[in-house]
């Protein structure tokens, strides 16, 4: 998304005079840090990047999955496997097999050779460790626990055991396989049980990974962060893989303007930013994913999230009408310039393609159509009654409906501005609100709004994210992290749950359940669907080649929280210096 801050004139002087003689100044470490002080990195050895860090460098918790320091899973802190979603498949990484031993009882072997960066060899002992800091009520992943695993036994040095007391939770099991982080039993065990859930873990020396870069420079800066290439990574001698380049400064999140003024001439090496009009700049230096429409890949769902306890928005009938009533095309084409694209009426990513019942869709999916969301209204009771040009409820009382999205995310911003217009024209009257970020989510968790846009759903390994995202129950006074909409569907939970504890291996047996809950979907429409947000990627060519590409090099280019653990390392190991 498109954020206000601005970058300060010295993270800019900086970059530019890097530029110009050919290093980059950046703060040193230590005490030295703190007085502003400077050392030299050469530019040709040096990967720029920015789009990542909303807040200053301070935290460094793999447990904190949503406000770590940009790498420090990725690039530090290793998972058992990856994952690669353009192939659907796992990655063998810090474990080289994982399997079902039994129906309740899952079983790792890890890798030889692994260390970590002070040279103690990673263990089956470290891998207990990580997973059992899921038992703390706050972990982000204690539902691991709460919902089954029973226990986690280091069978000998190099064998994990995970015994579950009921049928597992297949999905979201393997999502943990390569969303967490494995860390060192011999630094962690120092922290107490509130600072591995919850604490910024910022002292350096502890900052212990099996990964290819430690700390060079930049904590707790506002303007830049520096990791350093180490040797010893235990990738290059097992795999043959070497990340190429020896820095990777990375910058705090600064003004569109800024971004892209630094990405044309060369000072950012890849931006990871939401950038408008970069489509008129792709070629020749400049370069995206595909070299044209879409420009990008698509990384999660658009969605127009209803408010279901309130009136109109609680019939699925006025649902459907307002589905129909909006010209997703105009907001790809006006407002993004075809760097997105029309999702899918089932909401499901392009990568899940295979799940998509396309008859269902026929039969019950809806398109962009003013004459039929008039129909619909019509025939539910939503009349034009005063003639303002706008329907009414049933009862005759006024519908007005407030739809928000953060001031100053401007392509959203843009993007409600088109709905409300084509909403217009079907009867229905939207006014478009730009409250702060912290304002809005308040006010969605609480469901003290009309519609919201919301796309908090990533690339993952399962369509069962996304259900979970829609149906979850029970419904909170608070709802932070799903079913914002609040709806109260059981027989579509049920179908979740169920989809949760079918094994990723039986594909066909979750298609039959994933067409259940498509069907419910399309029915009922608790969210629309309206366009693919894409993995904002651009780069720039002049020191670094060999970037991801469609066909050729079809890895992740970004550097976002959770990223690097699927397919990005592989972009920062297929990098050649352009000279």
């Amino acid at each position: 998304m498109v954020t206000r801050r601005s970058w300060t004139a010295v993270c800019l002087g900086v970059i530019a005079t890097a530029a110009a003689v050919g290093v980059a100044f950046l703060a040193a470490s230590g005490a030295s840090a703190q007085q502003g002080s400077a050392v030299a990195i050469p530019r040709s050895d040096t990967l720029y990047t920015t789009g990542t860090m909303w807040n200053p460098y301070f935290d460094f918790n793999p447990f904190k999955t949503w406000e770590y320091t940009t790498g420090t899973i990725g690039l530090v802190y290793e998972p058992l496997f990856r994952y690669d979603p353009l192939k659907g498949k796992f990655i063998p990484w810090l474990a080289t097999k994982g399997t079902w031993a039994k129906k309740n009882v899952f079983v790792v072997r890890l890798r030889s050779g692994v260390k970590w960066r002070d040279g103690k060899p990673l263990t089956a002992a470290d891998v207990k460790f990580t997973f059992e800091v899921g038992k703390i009520p706050t972990a982000t992943f204690h539902t691991l626990w709460t919902t089954g695993l029973r226990s986690v036994k280091a069978v000998n040095a190099r064998t994990v055991k995970f015994t579950f007391s009921q049928t597992p939770n297949y999905q979201e099991w393997d999502g943990y396989l390569y969303q967490i982080a494995i860390v060192p039993q011999h630094v962690w065990k120092g922290y107490s049980k509130t600072e591995r859930v919850s604490g910024n873990l910022e002292n350096m020396s502890k900052l212990v990974g099996t990964g290819p870069y430690v700390y060079s420079s930049g904590k707790d800066s506002s303007e830049s962060f520096t990791w350093k290439k180490r040797s010893g990574w235990w990738a290059t001698k097992a795999l043959g893989l070497n990340a190429k380049p020896k820095y990777i400064v990375d910058i705090f999140n600064g003004s569109n303007s800024a971004s892209l003024a630094n990405l044309l001439v060369g000072r950012i090496d890849l931006s990871n930013n939401f950038v408008p009009g970069i489509n008129k700049r792709v070629g020749g230096r400049i370069q995206t994913y595909f070299h044209g429409k879409p420009y990008m890949l698509a990384g999660n769902t658009a969605w127009l999230v209803p408010n279901l306890t309130r009136k109109p928005l609680s019939d699925a009938k006025f649902r459907h009408a307002l589905a129909d009533s909006i010209n997703v095309a105009r907001i790809v084409t006006a407002d993004y310039a075809h760097i997105v694209t029309k999702a899918s009426p089932t909401g499901l990513l392009p990568i899940w393609n295979k799940y998509i019942n396309k008859k269902l869709v026929k039969k019950y999916g809806f398109k962009y159509s003013v004459a039929k969301a008039k129909a619909i209204l019509r025939t539910a009771g939503y009349r034009d009654r005063n003639g303002d040009g706008y329907v009414e409820n049933k009862d005759g009382s006024r519908i007005s409906l407030n739809l928000i999205v953060p001031n100053g995310w401007s392509d959203w911003m843009t993007a409600i501005q088109i709905i409300a217009d084509s909403a217009k024209q079907a009867g229905i009257r939207i006014v478009p609100s730009y409250p702060d970020y912290n304002t809005l989510v308040d006010d969605r968790g609480h469901g003290r709004y009309d519609l919201v846009i919301n796309n908090d759903q990533q690339i993952s390994n399962s369509p069962w994210y996304y259900y979970n995202y829609i149906y979850r129950l029970p419904i909170l006074d608070n709802q932070t992290t799903s079913n914002f909409e609040r709806v109260t569907n059981s027989a579509a939970w049920a179908l979740t749950k169920k989809l949760d504890k079918t094994p990723t291996s039986k594909t066909s047996a979750m298609k039959a359940v994933i067409s259940k809950l498509q069907k419910s979907f399309l029915q009922q429409l608790p969210l629309i669907p309206l366009w693919y947000n894409g993995v904002w990627a651009q780069w720039n060519t002049s020191k670094w080649k060999n970037w991801p590409a469609a066909g050729s090099r079809a890895y992740l280019p970004a550097m976002w929280r959770g990223y690097l653990n699927m397919t990005g390392i592989d972009m920062l190991t297929h990098l050649r210096k352009a000279s």
